[in-house]
């Protein structure tokens, strides 16, 4: 009797070219593959919630992987998290129905993305370092353009996509004087899609862009019209719903 296990990580993605197995860098999905078909004694393939580019971190993703031979979850998460790379950690572990996809399954997702105007070690590589002013009422005014919209082609990477039109549920915008932190929760996200959001977020508050520009751009519902892309290290995949 084949066996189901819905995994849930956390890792910082600053060493690992996303989550994707590929053959041109190490994925997250590669190393924790390798963790545990030794651990079992035979290949092991994850189905990841949703892959992330190079260097994106998770507060919360979610996979899952099905096996021949029954093993104690409890067991399972101690040898991972022993064997792990420290920038990767296991936040549960359980064995779940046999019909449970990570993927397919999942119902919507937050990411969260950082923003810091003033110098902070800490934070590099795990956000967005600004040093310019920015208008945080001009950012608040083009989330509201954005909410008027459910095609983002235009702030996506290129892509055959099965549903074009999004369920943009919530976007909340914060800042306490130095943290600037966007958190978005949809039914489901486009290649690129939150980095484009953010970077044409910023360009607004820096003035490099108008609310009527980022309008028009959005309904063009083309991913070569979109002008700017926040870097990658600043953006964590931070709930997955199901």
């Amino acid at each position: 009797m084949p066996y189901n296990y819905k995994l849930t990580l956390s890792f910082i993605g600053t060493n690992y070219n996303g989550w994707q197995r590929q053959e041109n860098g190490i994925g997250i999905q590669q190393v924790i593959e390798d963790k545990l078909s030794e651990f079992f004694k035979q290949n092991v393939t994850l189905i990841g919630c949703c892959r992330t580019d190079s260097k994106v971190h998770a507060l919360k993703h979610v996979s899952n992987f099905r096996t021949k031979t029954y093993k104690e979850p409890g067991e399972i998460k101690r040898y991972l998290n022993a064997t792990l790379p420290r920038d990767i950690s296991v936040l549960s572990l359980e064995d779940v129905d046999y019909r449970f996809n990570a993927r397919f399954d999942a119902k919507g997702k937050t990411y969260l993305y950082t923003v810091y105007t003033h110098p902070n070690p800490f934070l590099f590589g795990r956000g967005w370092y600004i040093d310019k002013k920015i208008d945080i009422i001009k950012m608040l005014e083009g989330i509201e353009v954005l909410k008027r919209h459910r095609n983002f082609l235009s702030l996506s990477k290129k892509g055959k996509y099965l549903r074009e039109e999004i369920d943009l549920r919530e976007v909340k915008l914060s800042f306490d004087g130095r943290l600037i932190q966007i958190e978005i929760t949809a039914s489901h996200f486009l290649r690129g899609l939150v980095r484009g959001i953010v970077g044409h977020l910023v360009a607004i508050g820096r003035s490099s862009l108008s609310l009527e520009e980022f309008d028009k751009i959005i309904k063009e519902k083309n991913p070569e019209k979109g002008k700017f892309s926040a870097p990658a290290e600043g953006l964590f995949l931070k709930d997955v719903y199901y």
